[in-house]
């Protein structure tokens, strides 16, 4: 019990972090009003239970019951199986839970509560026993470590037969007086489902006997009293609420990403891809941005943001000689990060700088073009070179050139960051995490700080002088226009005082508002969307990976490694 013996502040600290995630992630309904500061005093003190005993944190979900299977006109999903819409709910919920851990020792997990009523007595048996193997499954193959599944196969089988025996019996008794406890239309209003199940022999699992500690999650809309209601989706891509067992994971023509019912729309439009073993995975709106020539290939939206491309099972692999650049220039600016994956190249310089020159003109530096990012303690380029952790940031926040007339510094970052890895051998840490303004500035407002506050405001950085630049103090806008397309983007840079950091790589940053505290508080809360879940993607490296990141749209950090070999080329492209 690793907090028995800390002080009550320390414990309350923990708490009062934890109790910042969860109010984070809560989703505000625009139809019913948010109660949730009447639900913090008995919030608090779960947490406080929880976290002065150094026990873990304990969530409770009831959800994924099956798949919702209808034909026709009324068909919502792809299939009876979980899809991409399940991959991204999970990751979701994972994220939610690993928040946690990495503040708390004691961690934290999601208990899954699937079936525990018949939602719809005409899915078959065999359905709803194969959705809930394969979403066991599909947590495992993503490796997401903070989650627990209990289904009726947890209390009457693990085999089908013996679920088929079982399960009609166990059906009838969630059906009887237990179903008393749930809305079925998704209102919940009466008493929770917990202490029914508790009072009933047939359920025996220990989070059930232990539900005094566990805080109650939900899918559906609320005033978050009693419950915390959770968007399962990444921000923005979700308008309808839609839950993952009433819906597909659609990839736009625009490559954006949005949570659809599939009978709304015209089904014509739209391509059903499989995933790698020949299920429905995801829709795709036929459009030119995917078509890359003869290379058969598979676009895959990343979590939360970002897109993968690899040649499709059984195809390839492909030379990146041959991959044509317009439409990584047009795909980079609609999703960032861009990975391709399992592309060939010859190792050669002179072969990287072509294809940069075929994306656009290329930003030199005093070192050159490329940059080959490895250790490499006698090139002065802050701590980009070294085993250090490196605070979020945009590429060229201190490349300036001086305006003549005003004697002003003008900002010329670049538009893209173009690498290709070389070596990713490293035993642990080494992710690149990218952070979009997609999913950040949607999360902007009461609980962080309102958008029309942050375009009023301004902040200042300053770092010692490089040998490509730095020792100007300069002011910056929170919110501007993307260079390109002109849609709002969120800039900042995290601060990072030297204790992090080799002598001489620090960054001085403050928001330029009274008081200073509140200016702190801003920087403060600003980082943490950086680094929260749902914003970022968090990059592990494979040898040959190419990258291509839109600069001006997202931020991207570093986490420190040990051991190993780690190696890219970089080059900017404006």
């Amino acid at each position: 019990m690793p907090y028995s013996s800390h002080s009550t502040s320390h414990v309350q600290n923990k708490v009062s972090q934890i109790f910042s995630i969860i109010s984070a992630y809560r989703y505000r309904s625009a139809t019913i009003p948010d109660r949730f500061s009447e639900f913090t005093p008995d919030l608090k003190k779960q947490l406080s239970e929880a976290v002065s005993c150094g026990e873990t944190v304990r969530f409770i979900l009831p959800a994924f019951p099956f798949k919702f299977t209808a034909k026709g006109d009324g068909r919502k999903t792809l299939g009876s199986l979980p899809d991409k819409a399940e991959a991204f709910a999970l990751q979701t919920l994972d994220g939610f839970a690993d928040s946690i851990a990495e503040t708390y020792a004691g961690g934290a997990t999601v208990v899954i509560v699937s079936n525990v009523f018949r939602e719809n007595p005409k899915i078959p048996d065999a359905d709803v026993f194969a959705y809930h193997q394969e979403l066991k499954s599909l947590a495992l193959s993503l490796g997401l470590t903070h989650l627990e599944f209990v289904r009726l196969g947890t209390l009457v089988g693990s085999d089908l037969e013996e679920y088929f025996d079982n399960a009609s019996k166990t059906c009838n008794l969630l059906d009887g007086p237990l179903a008393q406890a749930v809305d079925l239309e998704g209102n919940e209003s009466h008493a929770t489902l917990m202490p029914h199940i508790n009072d009933t022999e047939a359920f025996k699992p220990s989070i059930f006997r232990e539900r005094k500690s566990i805080i109650r999650l939900s899918i559906h809309e609320s005033n978050n009293v009693g419950k915390i209601t959770l968007d399962l989706f990444p921000p923005s891509t979700n308008p309808g609420f839609l839950t993952p067992w009433h819906c597909a994971v659609a990839v736009l023509a625009d490559a954006s990403v949005r949570i659809i019912d599939i009978s709304t729309v015209d089904i014509a439009k739209f391509e059903v891809i499989t995933n790698h073993m020949g299920r429905p995975w995801l829709l795709r709106e036929k459009s030119d941005l995917f078509d890359w020539g003869l290379m058969e290939l598979d676009f895959e939206p990343l979590f939360p943001c970002g897109m993968l491309v690899r040649a499709r099972a059984g195809c390839g692999p492909y030379k990146f000689e041959d991959v044509n650049m317009n439409r990584v220039r047009q795909l980079a600016l609609s999703t960032a990060p861009l990975l391709l994956r399992g592309f060939t190249m010859k190792v050669e310089k002179e072969v990287f700088r072509n294809k940069a020159r075929e994306l656009g003109n290329i930003q030199m530096w005093p070192f050159g073009d490329i940059l080959e990012v490895r250790e490499n303690a006698d090139l002065s380029v802050m701590n980009v070179l070294t085993r250090e952790a490196m605070p979020f940031h945009y590429d060229g926040c201190f490349k300036t050139v001086k305006d003549e007339t005003t004697g002003g510094w003008i900002p010329t970052p670049p538009l893209f960051q173009m690498f290709r890895n070389h070596a990713a051998s490293q035993s642990k840490g080494g992710l690149t995490i990218f952070a979009s303004s997609r999913n950040l500035i949607p999360l902007l407002g009461p609980d962080t700080v309102p958008i029309e506050e942050l375009r009023r405001l301004k902040w200042k950085t300053f770092t010692t002088d490089k040998e490509a630049f730095g020792s100007t103090q300069l002011l910056r806008p929170f919110i501007i226009p993307h260079p390109e397309t002109g849609v709002d983007i969120f800039r900042f840079h995290e601060p990072w005082p030297e204790s992090k950091c080799a002598p001489g790589s620090g960054v001085s940053v403050h928001v330029l508002v009274q008081p200073p505290a509140k200016g702190n508080a801003i920087s403060e809360s600003l980082t943490r969307l950086m680094y929260d879940r749902r914003v970022a993607y968090r990059h592990h490296w494979k040898e040959g990976d190419f990258i291509f990141n839109d600069n001006a749209m997202t931020h991207h950090t570093r986490t420190a490694f040990e051991n190993g070999h780690r190696e890219h080329w970089r080059v900017h492209v404006n």
